[in-house]
Formats: C-alpha cells, sequence, structure tokens
C-alpha cells in the first residue's frame, strides 16, 4: 500500500495533514526570535474562529476534491519545556505540518527547526508518522540532526529592528540570526520540483543544513540549489515568496510566481532558472494589504495557496487578484474563508502538508543534464 508518494506541489492531491490551532502560543524571546507583539497562548476565541476554517478546509477536500485527511494531535504546547540547553516558559502550536515536515518522494524527513519553541513540535505527527511507517512498506522516515538549539548557534549581536541599516546590511551579506554551528533549516524553506530542491538560505536555513540536505538526497538523483531574496527583511519559509503555478510541459515553459517585494537575487536566477523550462513572473498583489490584527505574517499570504492538481487550486476567498491571475492561466479556484488562520503562523499552504499525490517524479531542468531530458506533461 502506497501513501507517501510526493514530488511537487501540483501533482493530483490524494492525501494531505492539516494542521490543528489548539493551543497555538505566540513563542516567547529566545535567541532565534524576537516576538512582535505579547508571546502566550492564543485568545479561546481566535483559537476557536481558526479551527472552525481549518475544518471547513477538511470538509472542502474530502467531498469537492476526493482527499484522505489527516490531522495532528492536539498536543499542550502551552506547557513548558526543558532540555539540557535550554528551558522555555510555553512552545509555540501544531498549525503547520509544512514548516516541520519534508515530502521527497516516498521519504517524510522530521527537519530541525531553528527556534527553541518549536524543537518538539513534530510529536504532534508522530502517530501519523507511525502510522504511515506500519502500513506502507516502501515509505523512508527521516530525522534530520536534531539540532542543540544552544546559545552558540545564533548569533546574539543580530539586529532585530526591522527598519534599521544595520539590519539591511546583514541581510544582504545573508547574515541572520542563527549561524553555521550546526545544521539548521525547516522544511519550509524547500520549494519542490520534481528532481529539483530549491531552498533559501535564510532565517531559519543555513548554508550547513543546506548542506546536509544536498547529501542526504544526492545518491537518489536529486539536486540542491541555494537561494536568496535580498531585498527581504525578514526572510523566512519561500512559500508566499516563490510558487510553482503551471509545470513544464514539452510545448511550453512552466510558471513560477515570485512575489515583487522580494525578488530573486540575479545571480541565483541566473544560475538556477536560466537556459530553463521555467518562467518567472510577478504574483499579483494581495487584495487586502492589511492583515488581520495578531497576524505576524506579511499580506503575501496572497501567495499562499494549495494546488489539488494541474488545473485546480485552493484560494482564499477574498483573493480577488490572484484568483482572477489563476482562473486566467485555466486553473479553476475553490474558494474557502481562511483569514481567520492568518494569525496562526500562516495560510492554506502553511497549513498543509501533501502527503500522496498521483504522479512521478521528473527533471524539470533537463538544461542541468543533457542525459536527463524527460518532460512530463503533466496535463495530458
Amino acid at each position: 500500500m502506497t501513501i507517501v508518494n510526493s514530488h511537487n506541489d501540483w501533482d493530483p492531491l490524494e492525501e494531505i495533514i492539516i494542521g490543528v490551532s489548539d493551543f497555538w502560543c505566540v513563542p516567547s524571546e529566545e535567541p532565534g526570535f524576537k516576538p512582535p507583539q505579547r508571546s502566550g497562548k492564543r485568545s479561546d476565541e481566535h483559537i476557536d474562529k481558526a479551527a472552525i476554517q481549518m475544518d471547513n478546509l477538511e470538509r472542502v477536500l474530502t467531498s469537492q476534491c476526493n482527499v484522505t485527511v489527516r490531522r495532528p494531535e492536539k498536543i499542550d504546547f502551552t506547557q513548558p519545556a526543558k532540555t539540557p540547553f535550554f528551558s522555555l516558559a510555553h512552545q509555540h502550536g501544531a498549525s503547520c505540518p509544512r514548516d516541520t515536515l519534508l515530502v521527497i518522494g516516498n521519504e517524510i524527513m522530521e527537519t530541525t527547526m531553528s527556534r527553541r519553541a518549536r524543537y518538539f513540535e513534530s510529536m504532534a505527527y508522530r502517530k501519523i508518522m507511525n502510522d504511515y511507517f506500519e502500513k506502507d512498506k516502501e515509505m523512508l522516515w527521516t530525522m534530520v540532526p536534531k539540532p542543540t538549539m544552544a546559545d552558540d548557534m545564533y548569533n546574539v549581536d543580530f539586529p532585530w529592528d526591522i527598519n534599521c541599516q544595520e539590519r539591511k546590511q546583514w541581510i544582504r551579506n545573508y547574515k541572520y540570526q542563527i549561524n553555521e554551528t550546526e545544521p539548521l533549516f525547516d522544511a519550509a524553506e524547500v520549494l519542490r520540483l520534481g528532481k529539483d530542491l530549491i531552498v533559501q538560505q535564510s532565517t531559519t536555513a543555513n548554508k550547513k543544513g543546506i548542506e546536509w540536505l544536498r547529501r542526504h538526497v544526492k545518491s537518489r538523483g536529486y539536486r540542491v540549489h541555494e537561494i536568496h531574496f535580498p531585498d527581504d527583511l525578514y526572510p523566512i519559509h519561500i512559500d508566499s515568496t516563490l510558487a510553482p503555478l503551471v509545470p513544464p510541459t514539452k510545448e511550453r515553459k512552466g510558471i513560477l510566481v515570485n512575489c515583487p517585494e522580494r525578488p530573486i537575487a540575479k545571480e541565483d536566477k541566473e544560475r538556477i532558472f536560466e537556459g530553463s523550462n521555467w518562467e518567472i513572473i510577478d504574483a499579483p498583489p494581495p487584495n487586502n494589504m492589511t492583515v488581520p490584527d495578531l497576524c505576524m505574517s506579511s499580506a503575501w499570504l496572497s501567495m499562499n495557496m494549495l494546488l489539488v492538481g494541474p488545473d485546480r487550486a485552493v484560494v482564499e476567498e477574498t483573493e480577488i487578484p490572484t484568483i482572477n491571475f489563476l482562473e486566467s492561466l485555466g486553473i479553476k479556484c475553490i474558494r474557502v474563508p481562511y483569514r481567520d488562520c492568518y494569525r496562526f503562523g500562516g495560510g492554506l499552504h502553511c497549513h498543509t502538508l501533501d502527503v500522496r499525490r498521483r504522479g512521478e517524479c521528473y527533471n524539470y531542468f533537463p538544461n542541468m543534464d543533457s542525459n536527463e531530458n524527460h518532460i512530463a506533461d503533466t496535463r495530458a
């Protein structure tokens, strides 16, 4: 029984994990994170509103898209946590399976995370992972080396003020609050394009973490490409900055949308995409540049959609510019209310993890290897 099989964001979706809002907390200040608002548990009102919209997403996916949905265990992350290297008054939550779990083909990785408050987050998915492991005899279950998250893993002099000139200089030099002491990367820094994995070096992924991933997947024929967005003052998680919409075929190039406020570094764009089968265009603007109160993400969650197939997407119902743009490309939009979930670490893509999509692993960058030039027509 094959359960785990996912190589990209557009093949027909068959099984998915959706997070939960229960017991969700804004982390306290720590070396890897400075909260922009009061830390502690989200209000019951906000938790309940988000739960209603997440539950509705589950109903939509099961009833309209015939997708199997799994949900994580509701662990009380308001509890304190302690390791030999740090202690916390409370933790974070399990709203974003995309952040902590990475699916590459038949493998699910529990990634390191980069903040102490998220150290034990993958435990919420442990029963699901164990169930997959027992039922799918081909599933690979990997845990990336667990970091200590000791003080020496962080640059304690990182300038947190988003408006200061020193911070801009740090970011443009690709230097962040995490250093290179140990491998670190959140799963949400990885964009999967078949045999090629695009990984953002950022506030939640260091070069050593990217190198660990490169060595780990190399024997299976994957290529890992480090990417940067130098104009971003808080680079974190690639899926609201660069996202695939249309896969390449033999007849046409694929389409990737890039947040126009966070363009790809020129040298990275040339190195990775020049001569490829991909066209990069600006994402349409958000419908509303004002995010809900207490939301710690940007308005560019408008890009944070969930493709359930190459011609169908689940999109937040108020994101009209995005909906119009997708429909102009022939992508039918399933509109769902989701703004109440924006207070919980992200949007539709962040709060889901596609475990099984019906498709195979293809090389969408034949320019990188002349001997591997098979391009799949996923719309055939």
